[in-house]
């Protein structure tokens, strides 16, 4: 059978931990329990109704073929003017950017665009379970730093340059960060910049969380001096516009890269739904007080989560959330393991949350709960936490 075996790239992807949890979460659902999902990260908003209606028109205007591989240009045009206006960065539609399928996408390309077999790509451990995925699909080594919880989820430096060797080609930056909600400083930005710009990295921002700050610094690294040319920005709409189904992401970043990127796509997935992205071309040229209003209700909900968070028996948060929607608590009760405790939390108390060692080894010991559900959901699901939680304390 060895002949029609798998290939062998794919064994270190496993079933995503996120989505094992969902699994039993919905199986339990179909038992007649109530589940409370802190284990997905997707806004409980409906998509924006101008976002949608702008979609519809174009079906009904019969815009439903293949359309350029880089994004219909109505589309990039508008990405650039919205990070013009954001961000003040200047990107040619043209030649400088590329919509894709997500950010996951965007994330997956850049990595292809840019590695060579044998090349180290320096990641945050914890992290997004996708990147060091990415980079070894890409012929690259993953390099994982542990972070700082005090400051701001940020690496290691010592760590970083103690990690430096002559194959490291990439670091990667992910402020907003998933799945702690750190936010890291004008300060940790510049010095990461610096980094880059000294040992001649590329500089990789997963920006899928960047209207999702709440405290600290909305700069991007692309901004800072010498580091235009050497940054790509990987972003996503569907947190900002709770589009996660629609699947339009992007890169941002200097001509060759896109011009890799765009060929890449052509002979991935040829080209994104078309109707989609005129909704999307609605999303970012509107109004954007659709956007402020979820980020101020994520806001509403994370003081309520972190305020009870801090009550409960058993677990405690290292470091402060100040962005995306995500708390990461450390386990402090004394031979219980994370898995152990993200088990009981859903078997016994109905609360699906996500064990931290889905997104490292540093992950080990925390869980991860997303407050991208209702502000009554999130009081109720930390009160069936407490609950659970001081029973687990009373068997030590």
């Amino acid at each position: 059978m060895g002949n029609i075996a798998v290939a062998k790239r794919l064994d270190p992807i496993a079933f995503a931990g996120i989505r094992k949890v969902f699994e039993k979460a919905n199986q339990l659902e179909a038992q007649g329990k109530k589940v409370i999902h802190f284990e997905i990260g997707r806004p409980d908003f409906d998509t924006p109704v101008h976002i949608k209606e702008a979609a519809k028109q174009a079906l009904d205007k019969g815009l439903v073929h293949y359309a350029p591989n880089g994004g219909i240009p109505a589309l990039r045009e508008a990405l650039a003017q919205r990070l013009k206006a954001d961000k003040n960065l200047n990107y040619n539609p043209d030649t400088e950017i590329i919509m894709t399928a997500g950010g996951q996408e965007a994330l997956y390309v850049s990595f292809l665009s840019i590695l060579n077999e044998g090349d180290e790509v320096i990641l945050p451990d914890p992290c997004f379970g996708p990147f060091p995925l990415a980079v070894g699909l890409a012929g690259g080594v993953p390099v994982k730093i542990g972070l700082q919880p005090s400051q701001n989820y940020g690496y290691d430096w010592e760590a970083v340059k103690k990690a430096l060797s002559p194959r490291t080609k990439a670091i990667v930056v992910n402020s907003p960060h998933n799945p702690t909600g750190g936010v890291w400083s004008e300060e940790q930005l510049k010095t990461v910049a610096a980094f880059a710009c000294e040992h001649d990295l590329w500089l990789i921002s997963d920006d899928a969380y960047d209207h999702l700050i709440y405290e600290g610094c909305r700069l991007s690294p692309a901004a800072f001096p010498g580091m235009r040319e050497r940054t790509i920005l990987c972003g996503s709409l569907s947190k900002t516009y709770a589009m996660t189904g629609w699947r339009i992401g992007y890169i941002a970043a200097v001509e060759p890269i896109i011009g890799a990127a765009i060929r890449l796509q052509q002979n991935i997935m040829l080209s994104l739904c078309t109707f989609a992205q005129h909704g999307a071309v609605a999303g970012l040229t509107s109004s954007q007080d659709c956007v402020r209003a979820m980020a101020a209700e994520f806001a509403r909900r994370r003081q309520l989560v972190i305020e009870m968070v801090r009550q409960i028996p058993g677990i405690e948060l290292d470091g402060m959330p100040k962005g995306a929607f995500y708390v990461f608590p450390r386990i402090t009760l004394p031979n219980t393991t994370s898995a152990q405790v993200a088990d009981y939390l859903l078997d016994k108390a109905g609360v699906a949350v996500v064990d931290g060692l889905a997104f490292g080894v540093s992950g080990n010991g925390h869980f991860r709960l997303s407050y991208a559900v209702s502000y009554e959901d999130c009081r109720e699901g930390l009160e069936r936490i407490a609950t659970a939680m001081k029973v687990l304390a009373q068997k030590q």
